[in-house]
C-alpha cells in the first residue's frame, strides 16, 4: 500500500506525501474515474523542489464511496476538510478535468487557503451537450459497470493512436478507471454536470495558470479561454495535437508548462 488515510468530512479519504518535506506544499487532485495515480508522470519533474500531496476525491481510488449523488461543493469542502486534518493552512493547487473544477470552487469560496491554481484540461461550465454526455455515460454505467465506458471514451483522453497502441501507461490509467467504485463514479459525474463556476471566475485573485490539450474533445481550448479570459492575470498555454489525458500521454510536454508554471508562481509570491 502506497497511501495513507485520513478521517475527514465523515469518511476516509486516501492520500499520499511525495517529493521534498520540506518544499512548498503542492496538493494535486485527479479527473474522473481515476485517482492520484494519474499524476505518476508528474512527480518525478517535481519532487526536488516541491512537498507533493495526491488524494483520492470522494468516491474515488481508495478513498469512501458513499451513495450519491455529490456536490461540487462537497467535493470543495472535502478538500478544505483534508487540508484541516492534515494541519494545512494554504497549499498550491494543481487539478485536471475534475480537479480543476474543484481548484476553481476554492479559488471563488476559499481563497484563503489557496496560494496559486494550475488549472489542467478542465471547465468551468457545464453545457447542454456535456449534461447529455453525462448521462449517456451514467446509463452504460448502470447497465455494465465501468469497463464499457472506458472502451465508449478512451479516445477521448488519448489520441486515437496512443489507445490503439495500448501501452503500459495506458493500462495503468485503464487500471484505475475500471476500479472506480461504481457509486463513486454516479455521484461525481452527477456534481460535475452542475457546473456553473464561469460567472464567479472573477472573483478568483489568486496567480493562476491554465494547460490545455489542443485537440481535446471533452474540454476544448475555448473553454480554457474563457477561464483564462475571466481570472485576472491568469495565463494559458496549449499542448497541441493532445486530448484529455495528455499529462499521461506526452509528460515530456506536459511537465516543463506544469514545472515553469509553479516556479514562477511561486517566485511571484514571495517577491
Amino acid at each position: 500500500m502506497d497511501f495513507e488515510k485520513v478521517k475527514a468530512a465523515g469518511i476516509e479519504f486516501a492520500y499520499r506525501w511525495d517529493g521534498n518535506p520540506d518544499g512548498t506544499v503542492v496538493m494535486m487532485a485527479h479527473a474522473m474515474g481515476t485517482s492520484h495515480r494519474i499524476w505518476d508522470w508528474q512527480v518525478p519533474a517535481l519532487e526536488d523542489r516541491y512537498r507533493l500531496l495526491r488524494y483520492d476525491w470522494r468516491g474515488h481510488g481508495d478513498s469512501g464511496a458513499p451513495p450519491g449523488p455529490y456536490t461540487l461543493s462537497q467535493f470543495v469542502s472535502d478538500a478544505v476538510a483534508v487540508m484541516d486534518a492534515l494541519d494545512l493552512r494554504t497549499v498550491h493547487w494543481v487539478g485536471i478535468s475534475t480537479g480543476g473544477m474543484i481548484g476553481q470552487g476554492l479559488g471563488i469560496h476559499h481563497p484563503e487557503r489557496i496560494a496559486s491554481l494550475t488549472l489542467c484540461n478542465t471547465t468551468s461550465q457545464s453545457t447542454a451537450w456535456y449534461r447529455e454526455w453525462v448521462k449517456e455515460r451514467q446509463a452504460v454505467v448502470r447497465e455494465g459497470g465501468m469497463a464499457p465506458v472506458w472502451e465508449m471514451t478512451d479516445k477521448l483522453w488519448f489520441t486515437d493512436a496512443y489507445a490503439d497502441a495500448a501501452n503500459a501507461d495506458y493500462h495503468a490509467i485503464r487500471d484505475v478507471f475500471v476500479k472506480t467504485p461504481v457509486p463513486g463514479y454516479l455521484g461525481g459525474t452527477s456534481a460535475v454536470a452542475d457546473l456553473a463556476y464561469l460567472p464567479d471566475l472573477p472573483r478568483i485573485t489568486v496567480p493562476t495558470r491554465i494547460i490545455a490539450a489542443g485537440d481535446d474533445p471533452v474540454t476544448p481550448i475555448i473553454r480554457s479561454e474563457e477561464i483564462r479570459d475571466a481570472i485576472p492575470g491568469a495565463e494559458l498555454t496549449v499542448i497541441d495535437g493532445q486530448r484529455h489525458f495528455s499529462n499521461v500521454e506526452v509528460p515530456d510536454e506536459f511537465n516543463p508548462v506544469l514545472r515553469d508554471g509553479l516556479d514562477d508562481m511561486l517566485e511571484e509570491i514571495e517577491r
